[in-house]
């Protein structure tokens, strides 16, 4: 009798903790395969041998790595390289030709918000389908890439003063995004501010990193124009991309005029602040993913030492019948 129970107990037990590793396998395969970073070693360059940024869009080179999104044309963007007030050399100017307000609700519109701080659209939900995407992407492949995971892009920035005045929030946003644009994190948002940090009259910088995992074959740059407006939106300049795991960075692809001065000192400090706080949150997603993993190499252990015990209860039982 008391040998049936042990084995029932056991059994039970078993069955357990089984089916809570079949559960976390089921949920790992709900999860998307992950794509393996792989970068063209041709396209990469050290610190020490770096010059320039990935892209100054002082020559026209540029235009075989820069896109505008499909969706773009809902607001007539365009993209072009001008001198006239540039930041250094030449410059990236976004412009729109749009005639109405356009009404489609923005793909990261869960974090744009008013003036009074709060979110614009609370009851969108992040990677809502259906969601306008305008503004510029870049793609991964065009840069020897098969992933921007774990890559960092920063590049220098002005609001026009009239056209941030017709985007969402006053805002626009840097995001990792997979083939269809839909996010896939590493969310930063800039807003319009006329402050300490004017980014109007003065140039500032923006940055966004990429989660390790984000299978991110896209970077996007939204440009959420909301309002009826014709004119300029934002001038843009020396983006660089920063490989992960001290791989370097994407070499100048489009020419850098190394003899243009910039027009004024952006603010590094900020930027590294940002850079530090984005790691931060990036540690904290690999810690969950370990636990994940301690979980299911736990549960293997449980099992195997419940069926030691139960072999061993069973041999105690057949030797303690033989020899009392």
């Amino acid at each position: 009798m008391l040998l049936k129970r042990l084995v029932s107990l056991c059994a039970a037990a078993v069955i357990a903790c089984g089916c809570a590793a079949c559960v976390m396998a089921d949920d790992s395969k709900k999860k998307e395969k992950a794509i393996k970073f792989k970068y063209d070693e041709s396209m990469a360059v050290s610190e020490k041998d770096k010059i320039g940024y990935t892209l100054s869009f002082d020559n026209s080179e540029w235009k075989n790595y820069v896109k505008l999104t499909e969706e773009s044309e809902k607001a007539g963007l365009s993209i072009v390289s001008e001198t006239d007030r540039a930041y250094q050399g030449a410059s990236l100017k976004v412009k729109a030709k749009n005639t109405a307000e356009i009404k489609d609700i923005q793909n990261v519109a869960w974090v744009f918000k008013d003036e009074n701080n709060k979110t614009m659209f609370p009851d969108v939900e992040e990677g809502a389908e259906g969601l306008l995407t305008m503004g510029i992407e870049l793609n991964a492949k065009s840069f020897g890439l098969s992933t921007f995971d774990g890559s960092m892009l920063v590049l220098t920035y002005s609001f026009d003063e009239k056209g941030v005045d017709a985007l969402v929030g006053k805002s626009f946003a840097l995001f990792s995004a997979k083939e269809d644009n839909t996010c896939a994190g590493g969310v930063s948002v800039v807003a319009k501010n006329t402050t300490i940090s004017d980014n109007i009259n003065q140039y500032r910088q923006a940055l966004v990193t990429v989660p390790k995992k984000a299978n991110s074959t896209k970077i996007v740059i939204e440009i959420p124009v909301q309002k009826a407006y014709t004119g300029e939106i934002m001038t843009i300049d020396n983006i660089d991309i920063t490989l992960p795991d001290d791989k370097g960075y994407i070499k100048n692809l489009d020419g850098y005029n190394e003899n243009a001065t910039p027009k004024e000192t952006v603010e590094e400090l900020q930027v590294q602040e940002q850079k530090k706080q984005a790691e931060d949150t990036q540690m904290t997603t690999e810690k969950e993913d370990s636990s994940k993993s301690n979980t299911v190499v736990v549960v293997v252990i449980v099992i195997v030492v419940i069926l030691l015990l139960a072999g061993g209860a069973v041999l105690f039982v057949k030797l303690k019948a033989k020899f009392y």
